[in-house]
């Protein structure tokens, strides 16, 4: 039969479950359509959505760190005195025209200010619009603490100052200090109002591309609400007006609230589906909302799908049509096809078996030559009857499976090839190849088999013969190659594809001569074809070529194949890959050779001696030429001739190393030899045990180390000389770290002048005015005597005494005479807390370790060396709680304020140095960081080196790291850096609470 009888038919259950299959897969593939347009076009949007977002909030945050900077009022700028100098003397014309003229000012250079006013550190406004801004409210009242703590300007969020849309403004309000007040405490604060309309409004209105529906909005929560905070596109609710639950279904700022993310699907204000984005404002309370309706995102994806789905409507129309014209014309064939399998023909048996009855309704006459039955009696029999027993339960077991595949729909398995084994009528067996293809009814339901059955005995053997000797070939150690008589190659085996390089297809039909490399003697070649013409075989060595252009040298056996008359049709060549084999043998040749020479020609002694009695049986020329004698005396002399004169050295202890050597493994030892003159020497010698077919050797490698010995004593002596000198260094080191402290006292001492000379100065001033003031009240005194004494004479006089009062302003003199003495009192006070903190600082006759209160040393070395810091940095404390730690408190007092003072050195116009604490199990620390220049990276691992300094000739000794750094290790604790060019370093100086070993660290 051909292909053609054999091709599946379908019926029309089957075409229409096509149908089926078909319309299913149009959806699946629709669906799959749909899914990536709409999943492309919410991509799309979420990093559109997400970029705008992004963008704006970080405006938006360096729009409002703007402000801070550009409202920060430095203490000696203009309006801080004047305001200092308005409080203390009232109203005056002076300082309160200069305030109006500078909020003035203020206000033309930055036209989104809508009004400034200046309030007192109470809250009362002195200058400004009364009606420009509201009371002093609560949210005002916690800006002002907010602003005296923080030192720097504090936003009021968005608020109303009247019904209208433009009455939403954005306070900021700026604390004023000054330095003349003595703590520096907050003395007032302008209050500037911001129209958002001018600025922020625009900027997060503003959207990068056009839109339909995008959006951006700001936004915070007050309580359970959602309140919005700008104006809104498709509302025209003005800011601060619409407010909305947080817990309103889908609200995405709601969504976010509750902390389900940043890009969320939902609703918006108006209750429409849309995407957005939510992030916040850092610094703020502010959300920024990026959004988009839904309709506008997926717009593009609806067009495009409903193109898709008419394409594949139009597509299933078309392959409906085609496939009812195909069903047509294999219905015709299928016809055709049933009479040509009734067709008898050929030596193959055509057979056709009834389910139902389980009996052959048709067998083709070419039975009776396959089996000896005939046709006849061919039909009596069952499928069972045909078979061997184990043929009938193979085909038994998997007829069933077979069936039920097809029935589930798998038309793939309606045709199967078996092989069976059969008997003939004669009782012998035949294996047979059966093509079998299930025929159904009308309805679709399995009723016959038809079949085609072929006798193959005789190819199964042939096939199970060539198998044998395929896979002999195959599994060959060696290449296997056949060649025709032109040494065309017909076949290799897997062997030579390894050796060569070659895959079978590059080979089979071309000749040997591809793999020649032009290394083999041409007499080779000529020899070999010479015994070949003869039908002799041939052995040699041929240098062949892999495909990768290497060589390779085989070792090859050609024979000739004869047929059964004579003739020699092919050539059958077994090669063997020597190439390893070979420079394995040349290697080791080579490294024989090279032995040999090391051997002989190496400084070392080497020994080989008999592990029993420790007999000589080998030396090298080394030995020869160490020890003085021949070859042929070494061979004869005991270890006794060998070895010095010694008690510790003996026949018997070498034979006790090498016992050791026998249990232990390899042994290392000096030992004291002796040569031909008599001479004693030191050598090393290293023994290990081997294992010969002759029993056990020891083979002993004896260095000459007399030289090295004689090295290591002189060596010794330069080691002592070293530590002697070692210890001058170390003295000289302390010495030079001494110098440095002198110089930190000097540095401190002129700090110290300055912080005295202050106070001193105005004592002084106020003692001299305190002597005018006595003089004018003893003239007001010798008046009054004057007076009394003429009461009763002149009451005149009495007048004139009233009218020096008035003259010497007698009433101002009795409380400026007190606030003179309190001043001076304050100022000898202070002259009496620098006198005490230098005393903590130095800790004079304190040089033993105690238990010290860090913050309180801390704050002493600040205090002394504040005139070094005062007019560059302030100073910020953040401690924490801090046990007493036991330490040499001046010391570490001399460790801070070298700290502080580079700190310091390190500000270059003006900034601030942080000081903060803490503990940390057993441990405390303290950091000093600073707003400076920074370390360059080359430069921290040079930071603690003696005399390293970044600071110009002059200006420093470079022992001052060194110098804390000695301390801090000795106190068993450490000291960390970090820092970053431009912005600042910090020094950490971790101590142990309790380091009992300081004195045997300081000593």
């Amino acid at each position: 039969m051909s292909e053609r009888d054999n091709a599946f038919v379908p019926t029309s259950r089957q075409w229409l479950v096509a149908i089926a299959a078909l319309i299913v897969l149009l959806g699946a593939g629709l669906y799959r359509i749909h899914t990536l347009l709409y999943h492309h076009a919410h991509d799309m949007a979420e990093q559109q959505l997400y970029s705008v977002a992004s963008l704006k909030s970080w405006d938006i945050k360096r729009w409002l760190d703007d402000r801070v900077i550009m409202l920060t009022q430095p203490h000696d700028g203009v309006i801080a005195p004047n305001l200092a100098r308005l409080l203390a003397n009232g109203d005056t014309a002076g300082p309160s025209r200069a305030l109006q003229t500078r909020l003035r000012d203020l206000m033309a250079a930055n036209p989104e200010f809508k009004a400034v006013s200046l309030y007192d550190a109470a809250g009362h406004q002195l200058i400004g619009d009364a009606h420009a801004h509201p009371q002093f409210d609560a949210p005002h009242r916690t800006a002002v603490r907010q602003a005296q703590d923080s030192r720097r300007p504090v936003f009021v969020d968005f608020h109303r100052t009247g019904e209208a849309a433009e009455d939403v403004v954005l306070d900021i309000l700026a604390p004023l200090f000054f330095e003349g007040s003595g703590d520096s405490e907050m003395i007032g604060y302008l209050l500037f109002q911001l129209d958002p309309k001018l600025v922020i409004y625009p900027m997060i209105n503003r959207w990068p591309v056009p839109s339909d529906t995008a959006e951006s909005i700001l936004a915070r929560r007050e309580g359970n609400q959602v309140v919005f905070l700008s104006p809104l596109r498709h509302q025209a609710a003005p800011p601060l007006s619409l407010r909305l639950s947080v817990d309103t279904p889908g609200l995405i700022a709601g969504k976010s609230l509750r902390g389900e993310g940043d890009v969320l699907a939902g609703s918006d204000y108006r209750g429409e589906a849309v995407l957005g984005v939510v992030l916040d404002i850092p610094g703020t309370d502010w959300l920024l909302i990026t959004k988009m309706d839904d309709s506008e995102i997926y717009r593009e994806a609806r067009r495009n799908f409903g193109w898709v789905v008419a394409a594949a409507v139009f597509l299933l129309i078309v392959l409906l049509a085609l496939g009812r014209v195909f069903a047509t014309a294999l219905d015709a064939r299928a016809r055709e096809a049933h009479y040509r399998v009734l067709a008898e023909s050929g030596s193959d048996v055509v057979w056709l078996y009834d389910l139902g009855t389980q009996r052959f309704i048709y067998v083709s006459p070419a039975v009776e030559r396959m089996r000896g039955y005939t046709v006849a009696e061919a039909l009596q029999q069952s499928m069972q009857d045909l078979l061997t027993p184990e043929s009938w339960q193979m085909m038994n077991s998997e007829l069933p499976n077979w069936l039920g595949r097809f029935a589930a729909g798998d038309q793939s398995v309606r045709t199967r090839h078996f092989e069976l084994t059969q008997p003939r009528k004669d009782g012998t067996l035949i294996e047979t190849e059966a093509v079998m293809t299930l025929l159904t009814d009308a309805q679709g339901q399995v009723r016959q088999i038809q079949g085609i059955s072929r006798d193959i005995s005789a190819r199964k053997r042939a096939q199970e013969e060539l198998h044998k000797l395929s896979l002999a070939a195959e599994q060959s150690p060696v290449s296997i190659v056949i060649t025709d008589l032109e040494a065309t190659i017909e076949y290799v085996n897997e062997a030579f594809v390894h050796s060569s390089g070659y895959p079978r297809a590059e080979v089979l039909g071309q000749n040997t001569r591809m793999l020649r490399s032009g290394r083999t003697p041409k007499a080779s070649y000529e020899e070999m074809w010479s015994n070949l013409t003869r039908g002799l075989p041939w052995r040699g060595e041929l240098y062949n070529r892999r495909k990768d252009g290497s060589e390779y040298l085989e070792l090859v056996g050609i024979n000739p194949i004869r047929q059964p008359d004579g003739r020699v049709t092919h050539y059958l060549a077994v090669k063997e890959d020597i190439t390893e084999r070979r420079r394995i043998e040349v290697a080791l040749a080579e490294s024989e050779e090279k032995f040999r020479t090391i051997y002989d020609t190496i400084n070392d002694a080497i020994f080989l001696h008999d592990a029993s009695n420790g007999r000589v049986l080998d030396v090298n020329a080394g030995a020869c030429r160490m020890y003085g004698y021949s070859r042929e005396q070494l061979l004869t002399l005991d270890l006794a001739k060998l070895t010095a004169n010694h008690e510790q050295y003996t026949p018997e202890a070498a034979l006790e190393y090498i016992q050791r050597a026998r249990e232990q493994g390899w042994q290392s030892f000096e030992w004291l030899a002796r040569d031909s003159t008599g001479r004693e020497f030191w050598v090393m010698v290293n023994l290990k045990m081997m294992q010969v077919d002759h029993g056990e050797r020891v083979l002993a490698v004896v260095r000459d180390i007399d030289s090295r010995k004689h090295a290591e004593e002189e060596l010794q002596h330069a080691l002592a000389e070293a530590r002697a000198l070692n210890g001058k260094l170390v003295e000289a080191q302390n010495q030079l770290l001494q110098s440095e402290k002198m110089a930190s006292i000097g540095q401190l001492a002129a700090g110290v002048a300055h912080e005295i000379n202050n106070p001193i100065g105005f004592v002084s001033s106020n003692l001299g005015t305190l002597e005018r003031y006595q003089q004018d009240i003893f003239s007001i005194t010798a008046a009054y005597e004057a007076a009394e004494a003429s009461l009763g004479a002149d009451a005149g006089q009495l007048a004139a005494v009233r009218a020096l009062k008035r003259d010497r302003d007698f009433e101002f003199l009795k409380t400026d005479i007190v606030q003179l003495m309190a001043e001076s009192k304050d100022g000898l006070a202070r002259v009496a807390k620098i006198v005490r903190d230098l005393k903590d600082f130095s800790r004079a006759g304190e040089a033993n370790s105690q238990w010290a209160d860090l913050h309180q040393g801390l704050d002493s070395t600040l205090n002394i060396v504040w005139n070094e810091l005062k007019y560059k940095c302030t100073v910020r404390k953040e401690y924490g709680d801090l046990p007493p730690v036991w330490c040499v408190p001046f010391q570490l007092n001399q460790v801070f304020m070298n700290l502080l003072v580079n700190a310091a050195h390190a500000i270059p116009d003006k900034g601030e140095i942080t000081l903060r604490s803490g503990r940390q199990g057993d441990q405390v620390f303290i950091a000093i960081a600073d707003s400076g220049s920074g370390i360059a990276p080359e430069n921290l691992t040079r930071i603690f080196d003696p005399f390293f300094t970044t600071k110009p000739v002059g200006k420093g000794t470079g022992l001052g790291l060194s110098l804390a750094y000695s301390i801090v290790q000795k106190h068993r604790g450490r000291i960390e850096v970090s820092s970053e060019l431009g912005k600042g370093t910090t020094f950490t100086v971790w101590l142990p609470i309790e380091a009992r070993d300081i004195e045997a660290a300081l000593q």
